[in-house]
């Protein structure tokens, strides 16, 4: 399973301000949306709950592509709730969208700690988090969430390969190769049907041939 999101921006700053003080109201009347009609996301006809808010961030997101106006959505929810684990993750998703990874591993911090021992968003939540250190240069804290997704996941071939990343970054060069060797064990079984035909997709041969690159590369 895959957790990437894409489309950072210079309203990254903006985005962080929105906790400072603006909110939508607590009971409101959605205007008639503009959005394509592609987009199979259902717009809220209204915003009075913490449900409804998550959803109108979703809408934000997936039809209108305003990561920045979703913020300011899942920030109502959180007014709400401050324990709203969900509309922390979600935000923290947009939050990167933005570009703002700061805020992203903020928010994601929070999920975690919420969910201590319980079953609910952490564990796409340790994943989304190490894309936002890697991000911001925090290659150890990346690894030590790239551990942790393994720890529950041990066969997730992109989560070792993202650490064999970061690993090859700081030199050292045995950890990356341990890495990516298991990587490469993992995405030959995908696409040899191992763990069913639904694993069986191009980008994971494309990622296999990167992994083979990276291995050549190391043992010359």
């Amino acid at each position: 399973m895959k957790f990437a999101f894409y489309r950072p921006s210079l309203f990254a700053y903006v985005s962080s301000i929105l906790l400072l003080g603006f909110s939508l109201p607590l009971v409101a009347q959605i205007p008639t949306s503009n959005a394509s009609t592609e987009c199979q996301t259902i717009m809220p006809k209204q915003l009075n709950t913490i449900d409804d808010f998550i959803a109108m961030g979703h809408f934000q997101e997936d039809c209108k592509k305003d990561s920045l106006a979703a913020v300011s959505s899942f920030t109502q929810a959180i007014r709400l709730n401050p324990k709203a684990e969900k509309a922390y993750y979600h935000r923290a998703n947009a939050y990167y969208n933005l570009g703002n990874y700061q805020a992203a591993v903020a928010d994601h911090s929070e999920v975690i700690r919420q969910n201590r021992g319980r079953f609910g968003f952490s564990s796409p939540a340790y994943w989304n988090r190490a894309r936002a250190y890697e991000k911001l240069g925090k290659k150890y804290n990346a690894i030590a969430d790239w551990t942790q997704v393994i720890s529950e996941s041990s066969s997730s071939a992109e989560a070792y390969s993202f650490r064999g990343n970061m690993y090859r970054d700081l030199g050292n060069k045995q950890r990356a190769i341990a890495d990516y060797k298991r990587a490469e064990y993992l995405l030959q079984q995908y696409l040899s049907g191992v763990f069913g035909s639904g694993l069986q997709d191009p980008m994971y041969q494309e990622m296999l041939e990167k992994i083979r690159i990276e291995l050549s590369q190391l043992n010359s």
